[in-house]
């Protein structure tokens, strides 16, 4: 089984540069505190690359999958690697487990992938499956936000939810909920040194205005919620922090980005160099095609030309045709003439 899976444009693949990378490893990062000494679940596990991260702190994990191919990848890659991981082949809305056999469930990005008739099920298996006490991650795209009017819509999402469609679904079987918000934001990070034993920071964040100003930031408009509900209305929420980060420590996007801004003006630089050769090669264009009507225009004078001089070949050969045949009508009683005078002057001689 071969250890690549191959990228489809929705199913994150490690190794696969951009957006996603942050959008996706972000999620299980802020999951894998809530994992420690857990059975976990991993719904709609992908590639796997999650599942393995989070093995590495649960007491078990779980990667289901309702794609055999994922499956198969996930089990070849990661099967091996932690002994409390395992794989099975799954639809979110009907999961093959006992009641109350799992501590945590983490599902991102899977509710879109489902009809809307499955979206209930799927949460209602959810609830089925977890334990007193227990607790659910899910993400789900913020549709407002991530279809817009007049966006072309995501070829691999059924039906995506606004945030109060999610918070309907979710309401009667995990009445404990905490939202967060998630967007890639670009900016600088600045922090305290030395970082607190703790780990814990107070976030501020600032932001230009239009108008230049400095001024706290009016955080952005959620493009993904994160939801962590508890099944039981009495089950105690754990506290997170009001800011996560993440980032990688090679700044691979950062420079993926610096390397695309790079090559914009490499191209924008060739795309004057072209520029300048299409307006030249035009001017040679407009000359010639003067140069083409020109020899046109002497093309037709001399075609006019050569017709009157085969009007008047033609006149020339007429007047020889009537010249000959004039000089073939006098010279027929010429010759009669000739003959006639030419015999009397025998008969006079033979009289003598």
């Amino acid at each position: 089984m071969s250890l690549t899976l191959d990228f489809t444009g929705e199913r994150f693949v490690p190794g696969i540069p951009g957006e996603i990378v942050y959008e996706h490893w972000h999620r299980y990062a802020f999951a894998q505190s809530f994992a420690r000494g857990r059975r976990v679940l991993d719904v709609a596990c992908g590639e796997g690359y999650g599942s393995a991260f989070l093995a590495a702190n649960a007491l078990s994990v779980i990667g289901a999958d309702i794609s055999a191919e994922a499956i198969q990848h996930a089990t070849a890659r990661y099967g091996g690697v932690h002994s409390n991981l395992r794989f099975l082949q799954a639809s979110a809305a009907s999961l093959p487990l006992e009641d109350r056999s799992i501590d945590l469930i983490v599902s991102f990005e899977t509710i879109e992938h489902l009809p809307q008739s499955l979206q209930a099920p799927m949460i209602e298996e959810f609830a089925r499956v977890l334990a007193p006490g227990g607790l659910l991650i899910l993400s789900s795209p913020n549709r407002p936000e991530y279809s817009p009017p007049g966006t072309p819509p995501n070829p691999f999402h059924v039906y995506e939810l606004n945030r109060e469609e999610l918070e309907t679904l979710l309401k009667p079987f995990f009445p404990s909920q905490i939202w967060l918000s998630q967007r890639l934001w670009f900016g600088s990070t600045l922090w305290r040194e030395p970082v607190p034993s703790s780990g814990a920071m107070v976030a501020q964040a600032w932001q230009q205005q239009e108008d230049g100003r400095i001024a706290a930031a009016r955080l952005p408009v959620a493009k993904y919620f994160i939801v962590l509900v508890a099944r039981d209305a009495q089950t105690t929420l754990p506290t997170i922090s009001g800011l996560s980060l993440f980032s990688d420590v090679g700044e691979e996007e950062l420079k993926r980005l610096y390397h695309q801004a790079a090559e914009v003006l490499r191209l924008d630089k060739e795309g004057l160099k072209l520029q300048k050769t299409l307006e030249e090669r035009t001017v040679r264009l407009q000359l010639l095609e003067e140069k083409r009507q020109s020899l046109e225009e002497e093309l037709q004078r001399k075609d006019g030309e050569i017709k009157l001089l085969g009007y008047s070949l033609k006149d020339k050969e007429a007047l020889l045709r009537y010249r000959e045949s004039l000089i073939g009508w006098l010279r027929w009683p010429l010759s009669r003439l000739k003959r006639r005078f030419s015999g009397a002057g025998r008969s006079d001689s033979t009289h003598e």
